[in-house]
């Protein structure tokens, strides 16, 4: 199987830190203020209201629906297409008197044929969806921040729920933005989104805190060149995370039905930022924050002297062959006309020749006579003759001596 990036690329993310910060805090500004300004569309299950599952006659479409509703003054309810000719109707709260009035307004406007069913919600049930949201929420947040502080550090566990919040904001806001509605689906899908950046951000902090543990006063690098490393060997992994993710949540929001789309269209939004944050939010937001510690302060220091010392033993090489060549001699200047004319040659003498040494005479030596004439003109015969050697005269003189 082919990997997706056949090359790991190297980011600077933490170097550009502060690129990063700004597009986070533009996006959760923009957020904010749809929020604010437009607030949620809350559902009638955390507000309140009426539900009736209808079934028309084929054909039928939303807008002649809607037609139909806006006659008894319900233009703005809730239109929901259920496949097929039936239709999911939510309306604020309707008595029976109301009831019986819209459904003899779409019978006639809309070509009503059965009313399937009538569910109706107070807000009270609504009041206590959100409380329990709520409450599971802020439980969340303190058990992360216990766990990764026992685990990692405490400022690892403050940067992670402000990775959190940025989710949180972001995905909210784009509710707002586009005015989708808030149903009980959406609050699970906003708790889901909420784990899955948490177990990205864990990961990265894993690899960030092995890296760190290696970091001694040998070492030219500083924590935030750590940090950098760690995001970049975990880089690949995250984003293909990302990716096998996202597939499945795409398939269900461009062919799912309206209730799954409206679960995925949260996930999606939710596994984009936290992908996002968890990369280039949450580790240079460390970086900066370790830094101000004595003992990262110091190691930045001694890197940015030993950068400063390589750069001036570069530059004195330089400076002294450039020396050592002097100034560059000026442009000759162009030759006159009488200079152009070339002088003769002086004749060179050449040196006289040295008589040849005499070579020395070699006197030729007298051949060696082979042992068989030898022994044979003695009498002696040729095993005597090997066999007598230098040792035997020498013990012959000794005993001539005694």
């Amino acid at each position: 199987m082919r990997r997706i990036f056949p090359r790991r690329p190297y980011l600077n993310i933490v170097g550009h830190k502060y690129i990063w910060f700004g597009i986070s805090a533009v996006i959760v500004i923009v957020a904010a203020v749809a929020l604010l300004t437009g607030g949620l569309n809350f559902g009638i299950d955390f507000k309140g209201g009426t539900e009736m599952d209808i079934k028309c006659k084929p054909g039928t479409t939303i807008s002649q629906v809607r037609g139909a509703l806006s006659k008894v003054g319900y233009a703005n309810a809730q239109i929901q297409s259920a496949g097929g000719d039936r239709f999911i109707v939510r309306t604020s709260q309707l008595d029976d008197a109301k009831k019986k009035e819209v459904t003899a307004t779409l019978k006639e406007g809309a070509g009503l044929e059965e009313v399937l069913g009538v569910n109706d919600v107070g807000p009270g049930w609504g009041a206590k969806v959100s409380r329990q949201a709520l409450i599971a929420l802020i439980v969340f947040i303190i058990v992360v921040l216990i766990y990764i502080s026992i685990r990692f550090e405490f400022k690892m566990a403050i940067c992670a729920i402000i990775e959190l919040f940025h989710d949180c904001v972001i995905t909210v806001g784009v509710y707002a933005l586009f005015g989708l509605q808030v149903t009980p689906a959406t609050v699970i899908a906003f708790l889901t989104i909420l784990g899955y950046s948490l177990y990205d951000t864990i990961v990265i902090f894993d690899r960030i805190k092995e890296n760190a543990d290696q970091l001694t006063k040998q070492t030219k690098k500083t924590y935030s060149e750590v940090v950098n490393d760690s995001v970049n060997q975990v880089f690949t992994r995250s984003i293909n995370t990302s990716l096998t993710t996202l597939i499945p949540i795409v398939t269900i929001l461009f062919f799912g039905g309206e209730t799954l789309k409206a679960f995925a269209f949260v996930l999606f939004v939710g596994v984009l930022s936290g992908t996002y944050s968890s990369i280039i939010l949450a580790p240079p937001l460390l970086a900066v924050w370790k830094e101000t510690e004595p003992k990262y302060r110091a190691f930045r220091e001694r890197a940015e002297r030993a950068q400063a010392r390589g750069k001036r033993v570069q530059v004195e090489p330089a400076a002294a062959g450039a020396a050592a060549a002097g100034p560059r001699p000026a442009a000759a200047a162009k030759p006159s006309a009488k200079a152009a004319v070339k002088k003769p040659a002086r004749a060179v003498p050449k040196p006289k020749a040295e008589p040849a040494a005499a070579k020395p005479v070699v006197k030729p030596q007298p051949k060696r006579k082979p042992a068989g004439k030898a022994a044979g003109g003695s009498g002696i015969s040729a095993a005597q003759v090997r066999t007598k050697g230098p040792g035997s005269g020498k013990r012959k003189k000794k005993k001539k001596r005694k």
